[in-house]
């Protein structure tokens, strides 16, 4: 479903309008606001429902992966700004093997160590500690070297502006319409407008839909769920 100005008006912005009552233009900007925010629960459903397949938005053009390079003796390198999570963090040795980097609590350190005593002598990292917006690696490398670094994360969605037309949300195309749904009802939480209660209904249902859809989209991986015909005791065997 696409944002805007769909010659049908099967549009986000169309539903919105039809189900609020508000003026596309006057107020088009209060729109694409409540769009967003019904992207960022959406997301959130995605992210609670995860069931193997990482999810990323598929407006994006590359994957949610990052590099940088090892400098010598350095712990601290800043994380991507995008990276909402962190799912792996991994290091290329100087013979050129890459290898998953362990993570680890301050809690864990200090159970046994002050933290600025534990693998304090550079080598190869073996474990990741995460503050803030630093990842701090233990211990620091003892050699520098490009592209060495690798973080893979979760990003949120491609959010829409006022001026989009056929951006459309980056999840199953199933499950668009929640979009307009969810922005009609955090409108309607701003004052009293139609439908309102209609539309929260809605909303609760494309919950349930999504996070079950999201729970099982890898099929392979939940293969309860396409049991064959001849799996089913109640089926007839010809």
């Amino acid at each position: 479903m696409q944002f805007n100005s769909h010659s049908d008006e099967q549009d986000i912005v169309s539903y919105v309008v039809d189900a609020t009552g508000l003026n596309p233009t006057a107020h088009l900007k209060k729109i694409t606001r409540a769009a967003n925010e019904a992207l960022r629960i959406i997301w959130s459903w995605i992210f609670e429902a995860y069931g193997g397949w990482q999810f990323d938005d598929g407006n994006q053009t590359d994957l949610p992966s990052a590099t940088a390079a090892l400098v010598a003796s350095q712990q601290k390198y800043t994380l991507p700004s995008e990276a909402l999570t962190v799912r792996r963090v991994s290091v290329k040795d100087e013979s050129g093997f890459w290898r998953d980097l362990d993570p680890i609590t301050l809690e864990e350190i200090t159970a046994t160590h002050a933290e600025n005593e534990f693998q304090s002598t550079p080598g190869n990292p073996t474990y990741y500690r995460l503050v803030a917006g630093i990842l701090k690696l233990y211990p620091g490398p003892s050699y520098g070297q490009d592209a060495s670094l690798r973080v893979q994360f979760d990003r949120g969605t491609m959010q829409f502006v006022s001026t989009d037309t056929t951006k459309t949300p980056g999840f199953a195309s199933e499950f668009h319409g929640a979009v307009p749904t969810g922005a009609a009802v955090h409108i309607g939480g701003d004052k009293t407008l139609k439908n309102t209660t209609l539309q929260e209904r809605r909303w609760a249902r494309y919950e349930l839909a999504i996070k079950g859809f999201y729970k099982k989209r890898f099929a392979e991986m939940n293969p309860e769920t396409h049991r064959s015909q001849v799996d089913d005791p109640a089926a007839e065997v010809i």
